[in-house]
């Protein structure tokens, strides 16, 4: 299962055929001037096969989609979910619940056309309905206002009290029980 479709996108696991692309968003300058530093090749290609094992181990730990434009049939990006564990959880509360932390990366010709909000979402409504997660958290770059935007529109909540404000790191998190919207069009099998 765990692959969807939405308006424009495909969205499906990971697959052997993705490496090169996977390698060259995590080795890019530009791709990564707001996420870290670039990996070298053999490093992205370590952590392209580290994706790959996760995605078909039994033990949730990371989920990695491709982000696929069904215009062109072109991967345009990566998306993860990464369970976290108790220890790590932001603002638990005293009912144990499922948290993930969402990542996302799109090539810069996907820039502009709105296509980050549109994956963003369909991953959260498909942890949110079939993977059970009850909480996604969100953390970026002061400067990535893009990020803020999109997080925003989505609904995520930016508390003042959960943030540092002498980090260069924001954080925001939306929850299953306040979802509302539906962009998944198809559940693929």
């Amino acid at each position: 299962m765990h692959s969807f479709t939405t308006e424009r996108l495909l969205i499906r696991l990971l697959i052997p055929e993705d490496e090169d692309f996977y390698a060259y968003q995590y080795t890019d300058p530009k791709m990564m001037r707001i996420i870290g530093t670039p990996l070298s090749e053999k490093e992205a290609r370590a952590a392209f096969h580290r994706a790959l094992k996760a995605n078909s181990g039994e033990k949730k730990t990371v989920m990695t989609w491709a982000i696929v434009d069904k215009a062109s049939n072109e991967i345009i990006g990566t998306q993860a979910l990464s369970w976290l564990a108790p220890k790590h959880q932001v603002k638990p509360s005293n009912q144990p619940i499922t948290q993930v932390e969402i990542g996302i990366m799109l090539a810069t010709k996907a820039n502009g056309k709105l296509l980050p909000d549109e994956s963003t979402a369909g991953v959260m409504e498909y942890g949110f309905k079939y993977l059970n997660i009850d909480r996604v958290n969100a953390f970026y770059s002061r400067i990535n206002r893009a990020t803020k935007r999109i997080l925003d529109k989505l609904g995520y909540v930016l508390d003042e009290a959960l943030q540092d404000p002498e980090g260069n790191v924001r954080y925001q998190y939306a929850e299953r029980e306040n979802w509302q919207q539906s962009v998944i069009t198809k559940v693929i099998n």
